[in-house]
């Protein structure tokens, strides 16, 4: 809308410049025509031959100097007198019959400087002596009302003063071509206001669809209907789609190792309570003194109590909601220490530990799950490599891939996949590998993540995360 205006304005600008140049260009010529056939002598302005007499009526007829609407006049006025001495509609002095409100006159400066070539003024006429007639003939108002181009030659004379030599002719019809056009960049502008309104409507709605949409996911979320944000939504959107379903992700992993840990605590500690409840039940078969009687049923209530405080872990386990947004951490810095952790514990061992991860490999993830996660399996791959372990990530969508290769024995032929299971005991798992396994498996599907056992292409053990970014 502003470029339009600015373009109208200047297009305005030029084109009134342009036309008035044009203007200027023939009043110019025609006060070349005219004054080619006038004579100066005692005071009086005079065409002496007959035969330029003709030639000049022609030439005041062809460029309409003898309107009678004075659209287009040319005149020579005594400035000291203020009186005309010369019009080109008459091709001689003023009758004495035609009034000084024939003449249009105009506030010319007097003083201009004596040359040949004309300065031009772009001015309305003075307003005539008689008003009356001036109100009662609209057309001789409409012609006092109109700005005129003139052009002003000034002559000097020792004996008979400065005349002035005017030309002028109605610009109108510019002002008219002027305000047509105004009016249609005005249309112009008006019409692009609404398109622009139009399209910045269609957009803000094109904009916030997606957001209302977004928003409607969350709601289902916060109502239990659906567990991660999985509609596709403009670029702008994912950043906040991977940070909640991270966030999300997390909260429901932490859940499940809270939940995973406190059944491991009761596990743990079921059998010492057991065997400690049977001896409690012989003691009470028999008889004892009060003391110990006293003592037995203080510790049948405090195995009561423990058996409370782990049923109310357990089931607050299932409703918390701790969590937190995680950000993106770099791996790269947690690789480095470990890479000089595992060199020192395995100081007896020969192997190299090769980091191919650049500062731009992050992932959603918290600094201490990832420093566990990593240092599990790269303590499984320098255990049992023989000569490298290498760590290398790159970026696959949205997710980090991470592989942990080494050159050792690699994953047992039958069934790898149960390392990942929750519940395989040390004892139970084939010999070489699988320790942290099943502790990595947690932190990964916490976040959302996935590893994979596979073939190292040293024709060891790879392990492959898949970690949210």
């Amino acid at each position: 809308m502003v470029g339009i205006f600015m373009l109208g304005s200047m297009l305005h600008w030029f084109s009134h410049s342009y036309k008035i140049e044009q203007k200027q260009a023939e009043l110019r010529e025609i006060s070349y025509d005219v004054l080619g056939y006038l004579n100066f002598q005692d005071g009086k302005f005079e065409i002496l031959d007959k035969e330029m007499e003709s030639s000049a009526k022609k030439m005041v007829m062809d460029h309409n100097l003898d309107d009678v609407t004075q659209n287009h006049f040319a005149y020579v006025i005594d400035t000291e007198k203020s009186k005309i001495v010369w019009s080109a509609s008459s091709l001689s002095k003023p009758s004495s019959e035609v009034g000084d409100d024939y003449y249009l006159r105009f506030n010319v400066d007097k003083n201009l400087k004596i040359s040949f070539e004309p300065s031009f003024a772009q001015l309305k006429p003075l307003q005539p002596k008689d008003l009356n007639r001036l109100e009662n003939d609209p057309l001789l108002k409409q012609t006092y009302n109109q700005e005129y181009l003139l052009s002003i030659q000034s002559f000097f004379d020792s004996t008979y003063g400065k005349f002035q030599f005017v030309i002028g002719a109605s610009i109108a019809d510019i002002e008219k071509e002027m305000q047509d056009m105004r009016e249609k960049f005005a249309i112009l502008l008006f019409l692009s206001t609404v398109l622009v309104l139009i399209a910045q409507l269609a957009l803000s709605f094109w904009v916030v669809a997606p957001i209302k949409e977004f928003e409607n996911e969350v709601k289902a979320i916060e109502s239990g209907d659906k567990e991660l944000i999985s509609d596709h939504y403009p670029e702008e959107l994912l950043p906040v789609k991977n940070a909640l379903n991270g966030l999300l992700s997390y909260e429901k992993g932490q859940k499940q190792r809270y939940k995973d840990t406190l059944d491991d605590l009761a596990h743990s500690i079921k059998t010492p309570l057991t065997a400690m409840q049977h001896q409690l039940d012989q003691l009470n078969q028999a008889k004892h003194t009060p003391q110990i009687e006293a003592a037995v049923k203080v510790f049948e209530a405090q195995i009561e109590r423990m058996r409370e405080i782990v049923g109310h872990q357990l089931r607050r386990a299932m409703v918390t909601n701790q969590g937190a947004m995680i950000l993106s951490q770099p791996i790269r810095p947690i690789l480095f220490r470990l890479r000089e952790t595992f060199h020192k514990v395995y100081r007896d061992k020969p192997f190299e530990i090769r980091i191919n991860a650049d500062e731009y490999a992050k992932c959603r993830m918290d600094a201490e799950d990832m420093t566990e996660l990593l240092g599990n399996l790269m303590n499984n791959a320098c255990r049992f490599c023989q000569n490298i372990v290498e760590v290398s990530a790159h970026q696959d969508n949205n997710m980090l891939v991470i592989d942990i290769d080494d050159d050792g024995l690699g994953f047992p032929v039958d069934n790898p996949a149960k390392l990942l299971q929750r519940g395989v005991r040390e004892d139970s798992k084939s010999e070489g590998q699988g320790i942290g396994m099943a502790v990595s498996t947690e932190i990964v599907s916490a976040i959302g993540g996935k590893i994979e056992l596979q073939v190292s292409p040293y024709v060891g053990a790879r392990v492959r995360l898949h970690l949210p970014i």
